[in-house]
């Protein structure tokens, strides 16, 4: 397989990287990021390519009531520059990066396209160029809140059978990702404006998320031009669902280790409840009170813990209506149902939320057991004062 080669024209990558600006982190600590992440994301990028304008955007100042909005210091959304093409020691195709910088309520959004323009004899190149289009990985952006890659290009008839081999080769040059992991990390394929499109990532499992499309017909790439502009905001409440599910499976198993320690305690407790009309020895006092003091400071960490399930339950929802209503736009601006992408809809975000809610129904049984533990010790060292008073 290592012999294996193709040819792309006209190919574009997409990079749709995402930051919270302002909030609080699942540790209650205020988030505040100010805009310059945007430069200090975009800058280092350009200085690796190398044959494009350094310092070339300004960010606005003001913030505009209605989001999202671009954060250019223009009166367009986007900038568009072309390559340096006099550097001829370089030996790369004349290319074009667009940059599309946005904030949105709590995020910001650094869209960034860069290309080679459809020319007839000029716009192909082979399997060993494509890391050219992202020297030393200076795209992958280290983000907790994700990134997306979308990689868009033209397949001639006689290499269309060999898409998803393709697709898998162009991702693994591009990354720097092993060939195999490429290959366990292809989620779906399917069809999108009457072209191929494979989907990266497992929503339930892995954050990575990659898009790759491959077209046969100029018409089918001019309708996912259209819809591009609004990309960013879809993929920006994909990338928020799949982080809430991945931080709710961390409370998860934070939970399910604090019913363990709980069930040992309330089992402790039926050991030492061997006293009936006796009074309580000083010894066993005191182990009722160690009990009692560990389940109290379990108590407030297992609330904390199932109010972020909670929580992250409610993200999931939240952002997933805001990922239909969008993709109605979308619907509505290709006059297309994109059916590939709403039926993760159905597929994944809805049963998101259902196991967050089941693991809420289980869990809420340990605080059941929890604080009937807590109110068992708490009435055995009463009965036990209140015999002491008696025989003083």
């Amino acid at each position: 397989m290592n012999d294996f080669d193709f040819e792309v024209y006209a190919p574009n990558f997409h990079s749709f990287t995402f930051k919270v600006h302002t909030g609080i982190d699942k540790n209650l600590q205020t988030i505040s990021c100010d805009r310059k992440w945007i430069l200090d994301t975009y800058n280092p990028i350009v200085e690796q390519l190398g044959d494009f304008p350094r310092d070339t955007i300004k960010l606005r100042e003001e913030t505009p009531k209605n989001t999202p909005f671009s954060l250019l210091d223009y009166r367009k959304n986007a900038r568009l520059f072309d390559s340096d093409n006099g550097n001829l020691e370089s030996n790369k195709p004349r290319r074009k990066l667009l940059v599309y910088p946005q904030q949105f309520d709590d995020s910001y959004s650094l869209s960034l396209d860069l290309f080679i323009p459809e020319t007839p004899e000029t716009d192909k190149i082979n399997r060993e160029k494509i890391k050219q289009f992202n020297p030393n990985n200076c795209f992958q952006i280290d983000t907790e809140l994700g990134q997306t890659f979308l990689i868009t290009a033209f397949l001639e008839e006689n290499n269309s059978q060999n898409y998803e081999k393709i697709a898998n080769y162009c991702l693994h040059e591009l990354l720097s990702i092993s060939l195999e992991e490429i290959e366990t990390k292809l989620y779906r394929q399917g069809e999108i404006f009457d072209s191929n499109i494979l989907e990266y990532g497992y929503p339930k499992e892995d954050e990575f998320h990659a898009v790759v499309v491959f077209f046969t017909d100029k018409s089918n790439s001019e309708k996912l031009e259209e819809v591009y502009w609004e990309l960013p905001s879809l993929f920006l409440y994909h990338h928020k669902i799949i982080n809430a599910y991945a931080d709710s499976r961390l409370d998860y198993h934070k939970l399910d280790n604090q019913v363990a320690k709980i069930e040992n305690l309330v089992s402790s407790i039926k050991k030492q409840d061997n006293t009936k009309n006796s009074q309580l020895s000083e010894l066993e006092l005191d182990n009722y009170k160690d009990t009692l003091k560990e389940l109290l400071n379990l108590s407030l960490d297992y609330s904390q813990t199932l109010r972020n399930l909670q929580y992250y339950q409610n993200t999931i929802a939240i952002n997933s209506h805001n990922y239909q209503i969008k993709l109605n736009k979308i619907q509505t601006i290709s006059n297309n149902d994109l059916d590939f992408f709403a039926r993760l809809i159905d597929k994944e975000w809805i049963t998101l939320q259902e196991q967050i809610k089941a693991d809420l129904s289980y869990f809420n049984q340990g605080n059941i057991i929890l604080n009937r533990g807590i109110e068992t010790i708490r009435g055995l060292i009463e009965i036990d004062q209140a015999k002491s008073d008696r025989l003083r």
